[in-house]
């Protein structure tokens, strides 16, 4: 460490995960269009709680860039000055089509907006997973995605980071999945914070819900 920054407070990582505008189709709601007021409120409220606890460590945050959750979680940390970088499963069109231009325009162009302020990362060119674990079944690209940026954000050390999940609590998303990165967030150390969208949009409670 330069002697400039010697004893000064070490970076928190703040990571996000979170679920998608619902799809027209869905059977079962986790996050209806008309919460995404009080998904924001919510978000907030959890990454000022976060401010206020590190004191003045300084922060970044992480995250993909989905409509609903993580997009809100981006915008939430531009207007309290916390630097955030988009972590992309795929390039921009493909991501596009899977993860954001679903729920409409508006969305695209925050998206955008995103991808022109933000540093921005890629996983992969191609939707079939890379790597020696790419034909493991139910072990997409999008879950591999979830590990590279829980990899990333406890290269601080689990002390120094803290997974934040806008989630329904419902199991059977698989390997990467939101409640296989809140386990092993929480065996390494990281701090865990559940938004209960069942709670928040009063929803009622699901069993084995669909993965994404």
């Amino acid at each position: 460490m330069p002697p400039s920054e010697a004893g000064a407070p070490a970076p928190h990582v703040l990571l996000f995960t979170g679920h998608m505008i619902d799809r027209e189709d869905r059977a079962e709601p986790r996050f209806p269009a008309g919460e995404e007021a009080t998904a924001r409120a919510a978000i907030r409220e959890a990454v000022e709680r976060e401010q206020a606890r590190v004191g003045a460590a300084p922060m970044r945050g992480i995250a993909g860039g989905a409509n609903g959750g993580d997009i809100l979680f981006h915008e939430v940390c531009r207007a309290l000055g916390i630097p955030t970088e988009v972590y992309l499963a795929l390039p921009r069109e493909q991501y596009l089509a899977k993860s954001v231009a679903f729920a409409g325009d508006e969305w695209v162009d925050r998206f955008d907006r995103l991808l022109a302020e933000r540093p921005v990362h890629l996983f992969s060119e191609a939707e079939a997973p890379p790597g020696e674990r790419g034909g493991d079944a139910g072990y997409t690209v999008w879950q591999r995605a979830n590990l590279w940026m829980l990899r990333e954000a406890l290269a601080a050390g689990g002390a120094h980071t803290t997974l934040i999940a806008l989630w329904n609590g419902s199991k059977g998303d698989g390997p990467g999945g939101t409640e296989d990165l809140v386990r092993q967030a929480r065996r390494r150390g990281a701090r865990t914070v559940i938004l209960d969208t069942n709670a928040l949009f009063d929803l009622p409670e699901q069993g084995e819900g669909q993965p994404g």
